[in-house]
């Protein structure tokens, strides 16, 4: 799954201002917002700012063999 965002706010979490930047995205799609936190040294190299367009790729991995083998133990 992939959502289509856009960066609303760029903050510093509470007493982490030299270590770490927050950055809250608005998706449109659900109506919701989504808030990330970053490594300082990440965040300056990403070069992320206010009102830039973001795409976030989700990836759900599951192992089938384990959901399997607790199926017929009765496990779910």
């Amino acid at each position: 799954m992939t959502l289509e965002g856009e960066i609303t706010e760029v903050t510093s979490p509470p007493n982490k201002t030299d270590r770490q930047r927050s950055i809250t995205i608005w998706i449109p799609t659900t109506e919701e917002h989504i808030e990330m936190t970053f490594q300082i040294e990440d965040f300056k190299n990403s070069g992320l700012v206010e009102g830039d367009q973001i795409s976030i790729k989700v990836e759900k991995k599951f192992d089938i063999d384990a959901m399997a083998q607790d199926l017929f133990k009765g496990k779910i």
